[in-house]
C-alpha cells in the first residue's frame, strides 16, 4: 500500500513538474497606496495600480512586493519587475513583483480617511472578521496592524462577537497605527 501511495504522489508531482510552467518578467510602473487593505487570503495586502491604470478609481490587491519596505501614510511610484508564472495544467497564473527602484514617496494629509472592511461574508467560507483582540489588550486588524479605536471599542467588539458585517473608516495614527473614525 506504501509502494502505490509513493508511485501516486511521484506521478502527481511529474504532471505538475516546472516544465509545464511559462514564466515572464516585465518591468512596470506601480502606484502603491498609502494604506493596506484586509485580505481574506493573505490578511492584509497592498492597493496598487500597474502602468496604464495609474491615476484611475481601479485598484487591485497584491500581498507582496519583494524588497519594498511600506510605510503607511506615503503614496509611492515604483519601477518593479513584474514575474507572471503561467500554469498550463491549470490555465492559472500567478503574478510576482520585485522592486527596482522607488520613483517618489509621497505622505498624504494625516487627516486623510480610508475604508477598509473589517469583517464580511465571505461565499464558501461564512462570517469572516479580520479584528482580534479585546478592549483590555488592544485591537489589531489581520494581526498585523494596531487599531486605535477611541470611543469606538464596544461598537467593535460587538461586531465581532455577533458577527456583524462592517467597514470601517480610517485615518493614520503614529507608528503605523490606524485610527478608527467611524464604522458602517
Amino acid at each position: 500500500m506504501k509502494k502505490i501511495l509513493f508511485l501516486c504522489a511521484t506521478a502527481l508531482l511529474l504532471a505538475c513538474s516546472a516544465d509545464d510552467a511559462s514564466v515572464t518578467s516585465d518591468e512596470v510602473a506601480l502606484f502603491v497606496n498609502h494604506y493596506k487593505t484586509t485580505s481574506v487570503l493573505n490578511g492584509t495586502q497592498f492597493l496598487i495600480q500597474e502602468n496604464d491604470a495609474i491615476g484611475s478609481d481601479t485598484f487591485q490587491g497584491n500581498a507582496f512586493i519583494k524588497n519594498f519596505e511600506f510605510e503607511p501614510g506615503f503614496t509611492y511610484h515604483l519601477t518593479a519587475r513584474k514575474i507572471t508564472t503561467e500554469n498550463a495544467g491549470t490555465d492559472a497564473a500567478t503574478v510576482s513583483y520585485e522592486l527596482v527602484s522607488v520613483q517618489e514617496k509621497n505622505p498624504v494629509a494625516p487627516q486623510t480617511t480610508f475604508e477598509i472592511p473589517v469583517s464580511r461574508f465571505v461565499n464558501g467560507l461564512g462570517y469572516f472578521s479580520f479584528v482580534r483582540g479585546t478592549s483590555e489588550i488592544g485591537y489589531t486588524l489581520s494581526q498585523e496592524i494596531e487599531i486605535e479605536c477611541q470611543n469606538l471599542c464596544p461598537q467593535l467588539q460587538s461586531i465581532t462577537l455577533h458577527q456583524e458585517l462592517a467597514t470601517g473608516t480610517f485615518t493614520h495614527g503614529t507608528d503605523g497605527m490606524y485610527v478608527l473614525q467611524g464604522l458602517y
